[in-house]
């Protein structure tokens, strides 16, 4: 093909690596010790353009001083910035912000490729690159770590849990870059010189056709009704010393029944509960199953569970889509654990799983039947998946979610009786943010795995068979290949987990795996291990990876980020090693050890392994 031009969409956020935020009085986001930065998952989708295409323009929407991030961008090699600046922006959520940018990729005439980072440090929702995507039309592949052209094709490397798959999109595409791929360039001196002289040129709403209908806080569908600070407890950390040996901490931690076989109790009850008959009202939660070798997904049978309990409060019962080429296992487990009716979609063009075909038939389904709400696994598939049908039905989609409650709302002089409160972590897990859509449907949401328990609750489900109809269009990705290794997919029912951190290397990452071969554990990871190619991404813990619930919980070189920790904090026992004294992990541990990864884990391995 000719000249390729790329467009990166980039953010400017609060720098939460180096402060957290807090939260005022009046519920707003003080952000006032954290810098503003380039969105860093955005750097490595800046480096890939780079890298791709001939041409390179860098697009970012916020006020003013967003120019910042566009001459970052210039400094390292982008051709072009622009900017989105005008008040009738503000407050737009992740729908009115794809609304927007969609329409900026329009008006600057297209591009071959379009991408931006697979998250934003601030939200970490990752909604906004498949929306943009919904909003034009354009095939997509999110999380890669690998992008090449091959003539008028991309070849995309796609992070899922427990492995990658590689997919084949006809140009142009939009992708999202996932912080272990391309590494992104400093900028250079001449660079900065250019930027420096650089005219940024500005867009406003009037320049793209938009009115307060499609951007802005009073368009936007999702409306945050609350925002609180999310407190880590300070366990007053033993630590490891002179008066309390590594022999002692072993006994304690026996004595807290941490070294026990197994004291979680089973997620399934040994006795299941008596088959009920369907909910009279008729499905008002819907769950859109995720297929795993046709079976129902962990976190699809969580969902399912803990919707029987959900689906009353919002006017019915339990809806579950099915989509694939054999569905029949997967619809008698959704019967298993309470859907009281099932929709079926069976096509051979549905295996395996590519966003826009599934898109398009949960669409078409959710159009015909018309939930109040519909949950989505906060998988790489989820978020894959969620954002590309909610900006399909323009509703609102709050991402992450680590609980769920039904109930009323009052804004202004309009009262709810009953909406669905979706609470998810923000700013890096410093925030708990509430989410509503009290107007737009359906109300939807992406859910952690791990969250809710799986528990059986067999309903005589009713069985709906849908109608696929799939446009050429729908079909234009190709899956060349999928590698996952299954046992990396279970962290999430590990009893002990031993993770590693940013103080270890590929020569110590080894005594991370040793550690948990002496006590039966399971290996898990931060983000910042995975971005160093210590671990693969479905061993991430934290609030991009999975949350977890151990009975125990060892962190090996691990500082205690914010985003980590709210995907470990109901771990029963935690056991902090570091050799920085002041790392945040040891305010939340119950027992530390300062010192060196390499010296601290055989001593303590040994330890346990005698203890055994």
């Amino acid at each position: 093909m000719g000249l390729v031009r790329a467009i990166v969409l980039v953010k400017q956020v609060p720098d939460l690596r180096s402060a957290a935020v807090g939260v005022a009085g009046d519920g707003t986001i003080v952000r006032d010790h954290a810098p503003a930065i380039v969105n860093p998952s955005d750097l490595h989708a800046l480096e890939a353009a780079l890298r791709l295409a001939d041409e390179v323009w860098a697009v970012s929407m916020g006020p003013s001083r967003a120019e910042e991030v566009l001459r970052d961008a210039i400094a390292r090699g982008a051709d072009r910035g622009v900017l989105l600046c005008d008040r009738a922006f503000a407050g737009s959520d992740t729908w009115a912000t794809a609304n927007a940018l969609a329409a900026a990729v329009t008006f600057l005439g297209g591009a071959d490729l379009l991408l931006t980072g697979l998250t934003a440090i601030d939200g970490e929702t990752g909604q906004v690159g498949p929306e943009v995507a919904q909003r034009l039309g354009l095939p997509q592949a999110t999380a890669c770590e690998d992008l090449r052209l091959e003539g008028d094709r991309l070849i995309a490397r796609r992070i899922v849990e427990g492995g990658y798959e590689r997919l084949r999109l006809p140009l142009p595409a939009l992708c999202t870059v996932a912080e272990t791929g391309f590494v992104p360039r400093y900028p250079t001196l001449p660079g900065r010189r250019r930027a420096e002289r650089a005219t940024v040129d500005v867009l406003t709403a009037a320049d793209l056709g938009l009115g307060g209908d499609r951007v802005g806080l009073a368009a936007s569908p999702t409306k945050v009704a609350h925002m609180a600070p999310a407190p880590l407890p300070d366990r007053l950390c033993r630590m490891v010393g002179e008066d309390f040996d590594l022999e002692d901490l072993v006994a304690a931690l026996t004595a807290l029944g941490a070294l026990e076989a197994s004291a979680r109790p089973a997620s399934e009850a040994s006795v299941p509960p008596p088959l009920r008959d369907p909910s009279p009202g008729g499905p008002a939660l819907w769950v859109v199953a995720e297929l795993t070798d046709g079976h129902l997904a962990e976190v699809s049978a969580e969902l399912i569970s803990q919707s029987v309990d959900l689906a009353p409060g919002l006017g019915g019962g339990v809806g579950v889509v099915v989509a694939g080429d054999d569905s029949d296992p997967a619809t008698e487990e959704s019967a298993a654990h309470g859907a009281d009716v099932v929709y079926r979609a069976a096509d051979p063009r549905l295996a395996p799983y590519r966003c826009q075909p599934h898109a398009r038939v949960v669409v078409d389904a959710i159009r015909t039947h018309r939930p109040v709400a519909v949950l989505f696994g906060a998988t790489t598939t989820g978020r894959d998946l969620a954002p590309r049908v909610a900006c399909a039905l323009d509703a609102g989609l709050a991402a992450d979610c680590t609980d769920l409650v039904v109930g009323p709302w009052d804004r202004r002089d309009v009262h709810y009786d009953a909406l669905l409160h979706q609470i998810r972590p923000a700013m890096g897990g410093g925030v708990l943010a509430t989410c509503l859509a009290p107007e737009a449907r359906p109300q939807a949401a992406t859910v952690r795995p791990g969250v809710f328990r799986r528990r059986l609750r067999p309903c005589r489900s009713r069985v709906v068979d849908l109608e696929v109809r799939l446009d050429p269009v729908d079909l234009t990705v190709e899956v060349l290949d999928r590698q996952v290794q299954v046992g990396d997919t279970n962290l999430v029912d590990a009893d002990v987990i031993i993770a590693g951190g940013v103080g270890c290397d590929a020569g110590t990452w080894p005594l991370v795996e040793d550690l948990a071969a002496a006590v039966g554990g399971a290996v898990a990871a931060t983000r910042a291990a995975v971005e160093a190619g210590l671990a693969p991404r479905s061993q991430q813990v934290g609030q991009t990876g999975r949350t977890v619930h151990p009975r125990l919980y060892i962190g090996c070189g691990v500082s205690g980020a914010l985003q980590h920790l709210v995907g470990m904090r109901t771990a029963r026992t935690v056991v902090a090693i570091n050799r920085d004294p002041d790392a945040y992990l040891f305010r939340v541990a119950h027992f530390g050890i300062v010192g060196e990864v390499a010296d601290v884990l055989p001593r303590l391995t040994e330890a346990l392994r005698d203890h055994s």
